[in-house]
């Protein structure tokens, strides 16, 4: 029988997951408006949204004991996207937004709960394309809903 999350690492390896994309995200969502152009509204917008797909990742991956191929992608994507920050920063050679909860937060997470789903034998059910293509899919969606809702609040202050 395949393994599968017990006891609280049944419960504690997907809310890390949850964990990780507030301490992150919750980086981004002050520092990313004055680092990078982009309007408050928008970046409020898109980090809510990528919240709703990391909540249902983290449901599934409790719901199926570390075992859903959705709760397995977000997980893989999420954590390699911390590279990703400081790979920025370092190409930027100063400081980026997201870049200083990556190493701290979201890839000690993702190791650490690589190494719990490994340990319990839970099965690889990540699928590398497909986890980007949903996860990026999700972003591209939600910097569109930021963006509407930021071009929508000019117009109303326009219109005042």
């Amino acid at each position: 029988m395949d393994g599968v999350l017990d006891g609280r690492d049944r419960w504690l390896v997907p809310l890390s997951l949850w964990g990780s994309f507030l301490a992150n995200d919750g980086e981004e969502l002050l520092t990313m408006a004055p680092t990078t152009g982009l309007s408050q509204t928008h970046v409020r917008v898109g980090v809510a949204t990528m919240g709703v797909l990391l909540a249902a990742g983290t449901v599934d991956g409790i719901r199926t004991r570390g075992r859903g191929w959705l709760y397995q992608d977000i997980q893989l994507v999420f954590g390699a996207h911390g590279f990703g920050h400081l790979a920025g920063s370092a190409l930027m050679r100063r400081y980026t937004t997201g870049v200083a909860t990556s190493p701290t937060v979201v890839l000690p997470q993702w190791w650490w709960a690589t190494r719990r789903l490994r340990a319990a034998g839970v099965p690889r059910t990540a699928r590398p394309v497909r986890a980007v293509a949903i996860v990026g899919g999700w972003l591209v969606a939600a910097h569109r809903l930021g963006y509407l809702a930021s071009s929508r609040e000019r117009t109303f202050r326009e219109d005042r």
